[in-house]
């Protein structure tokens, strides 16, 4: 990520707020601002934010010394509008190495939300519900309001993201974490879509 000016700072603080309240909700992830991501021996990255699930089948990377060892679950990035050469680059890295969901905002008056989710193969830029919120698949319960996000309404994505957490694909997250072996059911599949 370019150098963070006082604006751009600003703005990753209060993401990571979010973040953050999310997390205290869901033990058995990290999260970390400013913490390099080596995903081969060419490659290390310096991201704004990154998540990633601690223990459990959905475990991605491993925390070292400097840093982390393998894709994230989760990254968010803050870009100004003359950087998005180096958020294309970043998101055809993660792409590649499978990360999850990246997340990158444009600073300006109204940030402005890019919010890529990989499907297995590529990402795909990951849209609103009909209310307007975006709920991520990396992060089952974060769910980020658009409209807050872009009016900066730092209260409402809080109490969003409370609402998010009381749901069934939270807890269905939970149990990946929490179980050695994951869920203690046959079904594979992790209804993530029901929250």
């Amino acid at each position: 990520m370019p150098e963070l000016t006082t604006e751009k700072s600003v703005l990753l603080t209060d993401l990571a707020l979010c973040v953050n309240r999310y997390r205290l909700f869901t033990p058995g992830i990290y999260v970390c601002l400013h913490v390099a991501v080596v995903l081969d021996e060419q490659t290390r990255i310096v991201p704004g934010l990154i998540a990633m699930v601690n223990h459990g089948r959905l475990k991605q990377c491993e925390p070292v010394t400097h840093g982390f060892q393998g894709p994230p679950n989760f990254v968010l990035d803050v870009f100004d509008s003359d950087e998005m050469t180096e958020y294309e680059s970043r998101r055809t890295i993660f792409e590649r190495f499978g990360v999850v969901e990246y997340v990158a905002v444009e600073n300006a008056e109204h940030p402005i939300l890019h919010w890529n989710r990989h499907d297995g193969t590529r990402f795909e830029t990951a849209h609103p519900d009909a209310q307007g919120v975006i709920k991520s698949k990396a992060l089952p319960g974060l769910w980020i309001p658009v409209k807050a996000l872009t009016a900066r309404d730092w209260w409402l994505i809080l109490a969003t993201i409370e609402r998010g957490v009381t749901r069934r694909g939270h807890h269905e997250h939970q149990e990946t974490i929490w179980h050695k072996d994951g869920r203690s059911t046959d079904d594979d599949v992790i209804p993530f879509e029901a929250g």
